[in-house]
């Protein structure tokens, strides 16, 4: 006799092989395409003249970012009540090995279970709302993450339209609304929750309740300098390779690459990055060799860094608890 459950766990089981060979197949297409676009030796020729202080300084900061990264999670767990925060060796640990794993590890959310299982616990798992919060802090430092990401784009594109992309307006307006009523939502979520009808209260009741406005929106500052830490760190690397391109048309371009990350059937934005990288930088002139240049030195450094994690696991090794 089948177990409960058993054919529709086979079935969501061949989905999800379906998916992933899907996304295997585009990456192997987007890649294939834009190599076709430009030569080789082009690229190459790039990569060379990257600099060793542009690389460096471009590691440099993306460690930052992830430093900024465990802040903005700390913050979180004490903006929705977390009892038992845990210590900043501790968080550094389970933040860089959760990097380490959502950068190779397929799907990219093996990082956030693990960082939702050890946030579980620092809610004290007294009840079922205690053992979802560690989950749902996760989530929602993703929402305020791709939040901080709209309203930064769209500002440094308000401010300073660059040619060839002018013609944004509505698109910037309504990222910047989505942006407010996602930061808005998650915070006030459970308030509304009862007032809602049952089938559109429950996702809502599922969230955690909000107990200090002021590391929340800590967190969404904290997010907003991430973002801003990537672009310095795409434009040295940018600037390195093309000297003409100015901070002021990074800090246009390099939101709308990141916003192009989030795009769902690739592994790992392969080819997606580069074509962004090509067309927006392109629009300043920069050739698409020194582009795709650009976007896989910036892809190597997010490697390189993501693999610290992967070193201070086979180092410290999680525990069987922090693994789920």
């Amino acid at each position: 006799m089948l177990e409960r459950g058993g054919p529709r766990s086979a079935s969501g089981e061949t989905r999800r092989r379906y998916l992933r060979w899907g996304r295997i197949a585009v990456t192997i297409a987007a890649v294939a395409y834009l190599a076709s676009r430009v030569d080789p030796h082009d690229v190459l020729q790039g990569f060379r003249r990257l600099s060793l202080g542009a690389a460096l300084s471009a590691i440099t900061v993306v460690m930052l970012g992830l430093f900024c990264g465990m802040l903005r999670w700390r913050l979180l767990l004490r903006a929705y009540g977390a009892i038992d925060i845990p210590s900043w060796p501790r968080s550094a640990h389970l933040y860089l090995v959760g990097h380490f794993y959502n950068t190779y590890a397929p799907g990219g959310v093996g990082g956030d279970v693990i960082r939702g299982v050890a946030g579980r616990r620092a809610f004290g798992e007294l009840d079922l709302a205690s053992a979802t919060s560690g989950v749902a802090v996760v989530f929602i430092e993703r929402v305020i993450g791709v939040s901080a990401l709209l309203v930064l784009a769209t500002c440094a594109y308000l401010i300073r339209p660059i040619p060839g992309i002018e013609n944004l307006g509505l698109w910037a307006g309504l990222g910047l609304g989505a942006a407010a009523a996602a930061l808005i939502g998650i915070a006030v979520a459970p308030r509304l929750a009862p007032l809602l009808p049952a089938k559109l209260g429950k996702p809502l009741r599922a969230l955690p309740r909000l107990f200090s406005v002021g590391p929340f929106l800590a967190a969404v500052l904290v997010s907003l300098v991430i973002h801003f830490l990537n672009i310095v760190a795409g434009h040295a690397i940018m600037h390195s390779l093309e000297p003409s391109v100015t901070f002021a048309q990074s800090a246009v371009v390099m939101p709308l690459i990141g916003a192009s990350a989030f795009f769902p059937f690739t592994v790992g934005g392969a080819g997606v990055r580069e074509a962004a990288f090509a067309a927006l930088y392109g629009t300043v002139g920069v050739p698409e060799a020194s582009a795709y240049a650009a976007s896989l030195s910036f892809w190597a450094i997010q490697l390189l860094t993501a693999g610290v994690g992967g070193v201070i696991n086979l180092l410290v090794p999680l525990s069987g608890r922090d693994r789920g």
